[in-house]
């Protein structure tokens, strides 16, 4: 059932990132182009990082509901950090990799 729920996250995070339009303009980038900066396009590149964002959100989300089941005050706060901690990563990358991209 795990291995399941991971192949879900894995292709709709995929599909999400862009993974069709990375197929289809990705090829018409110059040979050597990790982020083009334009929003219409971009490589296959731009979509496995987009979709390790979008994982490392997921993970930041996870660690903010396992904070609500700890049962020490100590765990529920380190949980709690760690959360916001990951989530705010994510989410500073993923405006870095739009503002790359405007």
């Amino acid at each position: 059932m795990l291995i399941a729920s991971v192949l879900y996250l894995a292709i709709f995070f995929a599909l999400v990132s862009g993974v069709i339009n990375a197929i289809l303009e990705g090829s018409l980038a110059p040979r050597g182009t990790f982020i083009i900066p334009s929003r219409s396009a971009q490589t296959l590149g731009e979509t496995i990082v987009t979709t390790t964002i979008l994982f490392m959100g997921m993970v930041g989300a996870y660690l903010l509901y396992r904070s609500g089941q700890a049962l020490s005050t100590k765990n529920q706060e380190a949980l709690l950090a760690a959360g916001f901690g990951v989530l705010l990563i994510s989410l500073t990358l993923g405006l870095m990799l739009v503002n790359i991209k405007v």
